[in-house]
């Protein structure tokens, strides 16, 4: 009996040097095994806060610019604004917002402006707003842009009334439309972000790009800035519209040019910047009279030459459209397609037969 109850006390010695022992390579063991895990758990943070893709929002590609902007934006149909451009109607409100700006001439060898806009929606002065002539209406539709102007040549009446292009108008949404005490009339009418979507909801017009539309120009990629083969410098360009007089100065720094009119830099009185852009196509088309012998009209379609200018130089290109509702296409002398330098692009329809009053220069 006696030696049993050694025994027994000799297995539970035994046990609880075991035990103790085992206690000890845990702890010991343990705390090691805490600092890798530690070490581990801190590095897997440290990698996940660095990768931006897992929180990035998606991005889509302005039709106008070629620029990056949210998708909602990017799927928005543009909106093309006719804007007043005699010296009575100056400064411009809201015109620097956007993307693409026509010039072309009208009645009396004065221009007007005709400015494609995605990104409006904060803006509560745009013009101030002046009447349609009907080749601006096939300028629109190659974007697929709902048109707004404020009155009509009687020779666009008809086209704009149709089903062939989505527009706002004095005729069908006035209430879109303010005037302002500070000009006379007709030079004090203005729309706002918020005249233009009540326009476009009472009309019931698309929001949307219509499906399979492309866009209109190829842009360079991120990172990439097209420089031009050609040997002509183009630091001052003058467009030769003998009334406003304006003419674009090549800024080397920011890879922009400044435009001026008017003897003066051309102002956006919203937020007082001059306008800019990256690209500027001069295209040289034919011009006629309609039979009261005042309204002008414009040759849109068939072929015709015009220049190319960016990034501080100028290149001679050929513009092609087979039907008035398609689309211009703008070749190098090779016949493909010119590529834009991201940003704002300026299209000025010049008359051949003042072709030569078009200066570019270093």
């Amino acid at each position: 009996m006696e030696k049993n109850k050694k025994i027994i006390a000799g297995i539970a010695g035994a046990v609880a040097l075991i035990a103790i022992v085992a206690v000890c390579i845990f702890a010991f063991g343990s705390g090691k095994e805490k600092k890798i895990t530690e070490n581990k758990e801190t590095t897997t943070v440290a990698e996940t806060t660095t990768v931006p893709e897992t929180t990035a929002q998606p991005k889509g590609i302005s039709m106008l610019t070629g620029e990056h902007i949210s998708e909602k934006l990017a799927e928005k149909r543009p909106v093309a604004v006719m804007y007043n451009n005699i010296i009575n109607a100056i400064p411009h409100s809201g015109i620097d917002n956007a993307g693409i700006v026509y010039e072309a001439p009208v009645e009396g060898s004065i221009t007007r402006l005709m400015a494609l806009f995605e990104n409006y929606g904060k803006l509560k002065k745009i013009g101030s707003v002046r009447s349609c002539r009907l080749y601006y209406c096939y300028f629109a539709l190659e974007w697929d842009a709902i048109y707004c102007h404020f009155g009509q040549s009687k020779y666009a009446l008809d086209f704009l009334k149709s089903d062939a292009i989505d527009n706002i108008g004095s005729f069908n949404a006035e209430s879109g439309y303010y005037r302002t005490s500070d000009r006379v009339a007709p030079h004090n009418c203005f729309t706002s972000a918020k005249g233009i979507d009540s326009s476009i909801k009472k009309l019931g017009y698309r929001r949307k790009y219509k499906n399979g539309y492309k866009s209109h120009f190829s842009f360079a990629t991120d990172n990439e800035k097209i420089s031009l083969q050609s040997t002509k410098q183009a630091n001052k360009v003058k467009l030769g519209y003998p009334v406003n007089k304006p003419w674009f100065e090549y800024n080397q720094k920011d890879g922009q040019y400044y435009r001026f009119q008017y003897g003066k830099k051309h102002i956006d009185d919203q937020n007082n910047k001059q306008l800019h852009c990256s690209n500027i196509i001069i295209q040289f088309v034919n011009a006629t009279l309609y039979p009261d012998g005042k309204s002008l009209d414009m040759t849109l379609t068939g072929s015709g030459n015009g220049w190319f200018i960016t990034n501080g130089k100028a290149e001679k290109i050929t513009w092609k459209k087979d039907q008035k509702k398609g689309r211009t296409t703008y070749l190098d002398k090779s016949g493909k397609e010119i590529v834009l330098n991201q940003g704002k692009t300026w299209i000025c329809m010049v008359q051949n037969e003042y072709s030569n009053d078009v200066k570019i220069s270093k």
